[in-house]
């Protein structure tokens, strides 16, 4: 007798389209339960003449949201969340070093200093929508050259703004935190979810345990 093979069950519906390819945005959220459905953004992400930084990061966020979800099906009931992460010192954008030579000079300028982490992120929700951005002051010692060249080495700071992960390597060399440590990493994740509740756009958060039954 040939036994049948088990079935497979059902895929999970999403909980929210993430318009974002970071794979840290999707990490935190996952961490929370929440089933995701990606689909990253393609929008210009260069920087206006005299565009300040929260405007900016403000104008990418909205773009990727709006990218998406102006292409969702309007007989789904899913929240689109769009995100983007900017580091600023004096003013200044410091974006993803596009080489290990634009990684060392962004880690020239941070070192031994306090500089901003900008994470502007917006949420639609049939026909509601929700623009924020939330800032945290990071401060990261002074480094030691063969520190930074062993960074440098290490490949950590590949798409990550300002060259730097405060959740690998780069930990060690902050002093200092104020305000959301996940808004460092990506996402604002405490922000994000309140807003989502405030939507009524997550009907079946919490999962029990978190969804760590299932991880």
């Amino acid at each position: 007798m040939v036994e049948a093979p088990p079935m497979s069950s059902p895929p999970e519906l999403p909980d929210l389209l993430l318009a974002s390819a970071s794979p840290r945005r999707r990490e935190l959220l996952e961490r929370m339960g929440l089933v995701l459905e990606i689909v990253p953004a393609d929008v210009d992400e260069t920087p206006q003449p005299g565009e300040k930084p929260g405007e900016y990061a403000r104008r990418v966020a909205a773009a990727k949201c709006d990218a998406v979800a102006d292409n969702l099906s309007p007989d789904r009931s899913l929240a689109v969340l769009g995100a983007d992460t900017t580091v600023v010192i004096e003013d200044a954008i410091l974006g993803k070093p596009a080489d290990a030579d634009g990684a060392r000079a962004m880690l020239g300028r941070l070192m031994g200093r306090r500089h901003e982490v900008v994470t502007a992120y917006t949420l639609r929700f049939g026909a509601r929508r929700l623009d924020r951005a939330v800032t945290t002051m990071v401060a990261m010692r002074a480094l030691q050259p063969s520190e930074v060249e062993a960074y440098v080495a290490s490949g950590e700071w590949r798409d990550k703004a300002g060259g730097y992960a405060v959740q690998g390597i780069a930990a060690a060399f902050i002093t200092e935190l104020r305000g959301s440590l996940t808004n460092v990493i990506g996402l604002p994740l405490a922000e994000v979810l309140a807003d989502l509740l405030a939507l009524g756009a997550l009907p079946r958060y919490p999962a029990a345990g978190f969804g760590a039954e299932d991880r």
